[in-house]
């Protein structure tokens, strides 16, 4: 039972990170009616993004020495005398890359929210009124183009970042097994939670999110109701982009970063066609569900089955429901 639970909590952490993934891809969809397939390279650009912004540049000779290593004397007194793997070094260690870790999220936003910005206005925003199929092909598109442009801007070697939280080694024990986990997987999963929710009460509640189900609802309409469709477009991509680059930057510590960061995006889109396209809460559960079935393969037949497992559960409930478990089902009237 310990070991359920293990895997149990292990999923729904993984599951909170794959929402935050999966908000942006939504966002996107319901304002233009868009799937991006290329969300997963936005992530791919957040990540190396945070990695510039919180490795490469305080490495540098001209960045101050405090970007690179904050080392006040009493952080140092603090750290005399601990032993390893103890905790408190852990938070220790964290606290010591604060300033960079800052200077990475405060960069990997605004780079990433720019890209996002310069795609919509520049790829996107052209093709309005014309085919969806044609802007969906847009986004297929960007997958090699922004995949080249990492590797020839960063390199293809794989590199590891500061985490975001401490990750400090939690124990505790249950039904007879102990409980191990870490500190920044914990506080990844409730930024991510925090993130998903507040959209989700933006796009209920202010203007903002009326504006967006509104342009979702019908363009010409929104259009006659004084509503800037444009910029409901570029708001929206520019909010899939941020938050694509804090997923990034939390895959990043997680996973180290690579190029192959991109195809991530490929299994959260199974995710989203689970739950529906255009539902937030949708998205939500089937995240969970699947990082807890994934959880639960690994533990019972390894790795490699795990992988395929959000491609079985899409398949399963596209089969049953074809618009997800909670997607709004179009009905056309000829």
């Amino acid at each position: 039972m310990g070991q359920f639970v293990q895997f149990a909590i292990n999923g729904l952490m993984s599951g909170a990170i794959y929402a935050l993934i999966a908000v942006g891809i939504v966002s996107v969809f319901k304002a233009t009616k868009v799937v991006n397939f290329a969300h997963g390279y936005l992530i791919m650009f957040g990540a190396y993004f945070y990695y510039t912004f919180a490795v490469i540049i305080p490495g540098q000779e001209w960045a101050p020495a405090w970007l690179a290593s904050w080392e006040p004397a009493w952080l140092m007194e603090s750290r005399e005398g601990l032993p390893m793997f103890s905790p408190m070094g852990a938070v220790l260690d964290w606290a010591q890359n604060l300033p960079r870790i800052l200077f990475g999220i405060a960069g990997a936003l605004v780079a990433n929210a720019i890209v996002g910005r310069i795609i919509e206005r520049t790829l996107m925003r052209p093709l309005m009124g014309q085919s969806v199929f044609a802007m969906i092909m847009i986004t297929v598109g960007l997958i090699s183009i922004m995949s080249g442009a990492a590797s020839i801007i960063w390199t293809a070697d794989a590199d590891f970042v500061p985490h975001i939280a401490p990750n400090a080694p939690i124990r505790f024990e249950m039904f007879g097994t102990t409980i191990f986990l870490f500190g920044a997987d914990l506080v990844n999963m409730l930024i991510a939670l925090f993130i998903f929710a507040g959209i989700v009460l933006m796009v209920r509640y202010t203007k903002s999110g009326v504006a967006i189900r509104a342009t979702a609802e019908d363009q010409s309409t929104a259009y006659s109701m004084g509503i800037s469709v444009p910029k409901v477009f570029s708001r929206a991509w520019v909010l899939a982009s941020t938050t694509g680059a804090i997923a990034g930057a939390i895959l990043a510590t997680r996973n180290g970063i690579s190029p192959s960061l991109g195809l991530f995006g490929f299994s959260v889109l199974a995710i989203v066609l689970m739950g529906g396209l255009d539902s937030y809460i949708g998205v939500f559960l089937a995240a969970l569900a699947v990082g807890v079935m994934e959880a639960m393969t690994q533990w019972q037949l390894g790795g490699d089955w795990a992988e395929i497992v959000p491609y079985v559960a899409v398949l399963v409930v596209l089969l049953i429901r074809p618009h997800g478990l909670f997607g709004s089902k179009e009905v056309e009237r000829i």
